[in-house]
Order: structure tokens, then C-alpha cells, then sequence
């Protein structure tokens, strides 16, 4: 058994209250003490993904499986992202509660710029207390502050969502996929669309009093969100009788998102579903699946998203949508003539981290029903 990373997801648990971490010159703070000031931008990333990163059931699942069938090299690789502060501080163990905050307000504003020169992008830290960010004329009393160019592109988002294997197959791509579309073109940034704008106090009023600031959204929802995935896919059927085949098109597109959907971590899938039942008691259900596909060094198939981080992992197909794409899905089904018809069109997103149902997420991005009478009577 490897220890380390095993014990790590014990102390989850166990850990004690959120502690600070002394850094050269000043304090890494955690994320409850910046919202003493920060209360409206905290309140926000609080029902974050970011703040969640951490402590998700099925992420520390994931994380166990991918220590004990991957070794901690692999398991590594998932907490620099989903903990990035416990290398920056040393906390190779995960023994300081820091390191159990996720993406916490030092992470990402303490990011000083983004070394791309390797195989992967890193973020470079500089800890202390300048913290860094978009707005050019911010003041504080209580630490340094500094304007930042990368937080106010994609750039800052680059270090955790592009990463390549050592024969440089591509595990995440949100990013290079951004790079490729039309919203890049555009100018549009991930900001834009995971992180809008609104009215808000950048710091408490009881604390400092400021004009209305527009304030980046911190909650920066992503594939889990509904809403956005209402805002990426658009989906219309058309059935149409041939005699005794009934024929379902269905036209699918990604025209809302800067990348594919699904993106991120392989085990996203994207499913359209056709079912068909007649008045005859005939059933039939035709899938399609949008997703990334890879194999192991062995070429068996990978369904833990732990396992494509492995040496040798490859990609074996990618059916996703790329942004701005249009797919034609057609569908046949023998009908008789006689017989009515019910067709539903159903659109679902989900995520398997581990390969199995009982750690799946899964979403009704979109469910549509239509009716056909018999061939002889009309349509409605």
C-alpha cells in the first residue's frame, strides 16, 4: 500500500482548523481570513468548484485510486492542481489544512506569470504579501498589491487546464482548444464567460469605503453547471416516415463555448440519446457519445481518469465537439406504417472519475419529446 497520499485523504477528516502558512516576506493567508475584507468576493468563490477542489467525495476517491493503482507520481500530478499551495509550502504529506483549501484567493493571486517553455505549463508563485490581480488602480491597507496582464487573459488559467504526457499526448487541452477558436479570434478570454462581470464591493464597506467596482465573478462555473451547458449545446430533431423507416435527425452544435465540449478531465462524456416506443410495443434507443478516448500501455481501455496520466497512456479517439461545431446525427428505426409513434431526444453530460456508476455525475442538458401518428393520419 503507498502510504502517503492514503493517509493524506484520512486527514481530510481529521484535520484540525484553517491555519496560515509564514512564507518569506509576510503570510500565505487561507481563504476565510482574505473574506474578512473580501466578504462579497469570498461569498462568491465559495460556491466554487475552486473552493471544492479538494473535498469532493469523488475527487478523493479518485485521488485514493490513483495512489494505489498508479503510484503517488500520478497522484501528484492531480493534487498540483486541485491543491496547488501544498508544494509551494512544502506539504508533501498534506498535513497543514492550507493545503486542503483547493484553489483558494493565494493560488491564483499569488501567480506572478507562466513559465511555457517546457512539455506542460507551469504557474510561477512569488508568496508574500503582494497579491496580484486585474484591477490597475487597486489600494490596500492591509498587503501589497500589484496589477497583474495574465489575470486579466486566459493565461492565468493555462496551469491547470493544458497538460501534455511525456510523448506530448494531450490529457488536457481547454486551453489549446480556446487558442484554436473563434472566440480567441474574437478576443473573447476565459474571463468572459466563467468569470462576468457585476457590481460588488471588492472590499467591505466597514472595512473601506469604494465606488462600485465592476468585480469579476468568483464562482467560475465550468462543465458541471448547468447553465452553462444550456448556454454551449444547441440541439434540434426532425422525424420524418419513409414508408416503414422512421428517420431522426438530429442537429447538435457547441455554438456557446470557446472549447470543446466536454472538455477537461477525459472521464467527461457528452451522450445524445434517441428512444423510439410505437403503439405496437416496439422499443428501440440509439446513442451517440462525444468524449476522448484513451488506452494504456497495454492498449486495454482507460475508464479512470487517474490511469491517463500513466506512462504510456494514449489517445485513441476524439469525438467531442470542437467550439463552433455542427453535427448531423442520423438515426433509423423500422416502423410500421400502422403504428404510432412517441420519439424522445435526450442530451445528457457526465463524468465518471473512476469508471464506476456509483461516482458519476450526471446532467439533463436537454430532454425534447415529439409525437407521430400513424403514416395514414397527420402529424402533430
Amino acid at each position: 500500500m503507498r502510504h502517503g497520499i492514503l493517509v493524506a485523504v484520512l486527514l481530510a477528516v481529521s484535520a484540525g482548523p484553517l491555519s496560515s502558512a509564514e512564507m518569506p516576506g509576510g503570510i500565505l493567508n487561507n481563504s476565510h481570513t482574505c473574506g474578512i475584507c473580501h466578504r462579497d468576493i469570498h461569498r462568491m468563490w465559495s460556491d466554487s468548484a475552486h473552493a471544492r477542489s479538494m473535498e469532493g467525495a469523488i475527487f478523493l476517491t479518485a485521488l485514493h485510486d490513483a495512489a494505489e493503482k498508479e503510484g503517488e507520481k500520478v497522484a501528484r500530478i492531480c493534487l498540483g492542481c486541485h491543491a496547488p499551495l501544498a508544494a509551494q509550502i512544502g506539504d508533501t504529506k498534506l498535513e497543514n489544512r492550507l493545503s486542503w483549501e483547493g484553489v483558494g484567493c493565494d493560488v491564483c493571486h499569488s501567480v506572478a506569470s507562466v513559465d511555457t517553455s517546457g512539455a506542460n505549463p507551469k504557474m510561477v508563485f512569488d508568496l508574500g504579501g503582494t497579491k496580484r490581480g486585474p484591477i490597475r488602480d487597486a489600494e490596500s491597507n492591509a498587503h501589497g498589491v500589484e496589477y497583474s496582464e495574465i489575470h486579466a487573459g486566459s493565461l492565468i488559467c493555462i496551469g491547470c487546464h493544458e497538460y501534455a504526457a511525456g510523448d506530448g499526448t494531450p490529457i488536457l487541452s481547454t486551453y489549446s482548444e480556446w487558442q484554436k477558436s473563434a472566440a480567441a479570434a474574437r478576443g473573447e478570454s476565459c474571463q468572459d464567460c466563467h468569470m462576468g462581470r457585476t457590481e460588488a464591493n471588492v472590499v467591505d464597506p466597514s472595512v473601506k469605503r469604494t465606488a462600485g467596482t465592476p468585480v469579476n465573478l468568483h464562482e467560475v462555473p465550468g462543465g458541471h453547471s448547468l447553465n452553462m451547458l444550456n448556454r454551449a449545446i444547441h440541439v434540434s430533431m426532425k422525424p420524418e416516415r419513409r414508408g416503414e423507416e422512421l428517420r431522426v435527425e438530429v442537429r447538435i452544435n457547441n455554438k456557446g463555448a470557446g472549447h470543446a465540449v466536454p472538455t477537461g478531465m477525459p472521464g467527461r462524456r457528452l451522450i445524445l440519446t434517441v428512444s423510439v416506443k410505437t403503439t405496437q410495443n416496439q422499443s428501440f434507443e440509439e446513442k451517440r457519445i462525444y468524449t476522448k478516448s484513451f488506452v494504456d500501455a497495454e492498449g486495454n481501455p482507460i475508464e479512470h481518469d487517474g490511469e491517463c496520466f500513466a506512462e504510456g497512456a494514449r489517445l485513441l479517439s476524439d469525438t467531442r465537439l470542437m467550439s463552433d461545431e455542427q453535427r448531423v446525427e442520423s438515426f433509423r428505426f423500422h416502423v410500421p406504417t400502422s403504428a404510432g409513434v412517441s420519439i424522445k431526444t435526450r442530451v445528457q453530460y457526465e463524468h465518471s472519475p473512476t469508471g464506476r456508476p456509483e461516482d458519476s455525475t450526471r446532467l439533463t442538458v436537454l430532454s425534447e419529446d415529439r409525437s407521430l401518428k400513424p403514416a395514414a393520419g397527420p402529424e402533430r
